[in-house]
């Protein structure tokens, strides 16, 4: 049995988003501007969840052939055991577009981007953990690594990619004496 990122987990989805877009809207008076940024991250994160989580398989003849639980064997616990690899380069890319979207959401700060992207590494992996417990077996590798390049692909989008946009942005504002609309003002004051 395979579980796909499609029918009732993307309509689960689905029906969150709009529940926390109404929340945001209403009860903290949200601007329409920030509920596209709002909109921007959760696409990307439910893309992260759908690339790193799914599909999950419970089969117990792939069970046997694996040997039974195999996660713990297959799990890496030492920091940069297998060098830098393609799959490391992907987990620093994955992550990347959270240290550029989250100051758009939030008041930024590095302690807060670090955090972000510390929890996001965690968090993909802890999932990946539980889901090979639950079936019994593991396609996918729990890996120390893929923490620490989520953190720096975060890091990386916010020191790097966000403070450089800022930096444009303001540059081209004062330059060309922009005037501000609800878009622009909400991008100059992330």
């Amino acid at each position: 049995m395979a579980i796909y990122f499609e029918g009732l987990v993307a309509y689960c989805l689905m029906i969150l988003f709009v529940i926390l877009a109404l929340i945001l809207k209403f009860k903290f008076k949200k601007t329409y501007t920030y509920l596209l940024f709002f909109t921007i991250m959760y696409i990307y994160l439910c893309n992260v969840i759908d690339l790193t989580q799914f599909p999950i398989y419970k089969d117990d003849d792939q069970r046997e052939i694996f040997g039974g639980q195999n996660v713990f064997r297959t799990m890496n616990l030492i920091p940069f055991q297998y060098g830098f690899t393609k799959d490391s380069f992907l987990n620093i890319l994955m992550t990347v577009p959270l240290g550029l979207g989250l100051p758009f959401l939030i008041k930024a700060s590095f302690k807060k981007i670090f955090g972000a992207g510390l929890l996001m590494g965690l968090s993909i992996e802890c999932t990946q953990l539980l889901v090979a417990l639950y079936a019994g077996y593991t396609l996918r590798f729990v890996d120390i690594d893929d923490i620490i390049y989520n953190l720096l692909g975060t890091l990386i989008g916010y020191l790097i990619l966000f403070k450089l946009f800022k930096i444009t942005l303001k540059f081209i504002v004062k330059k060309f004496d922009m005037k501000f609309n609800p878009l622009l003002k909400h991008m100059y004051n992330a």
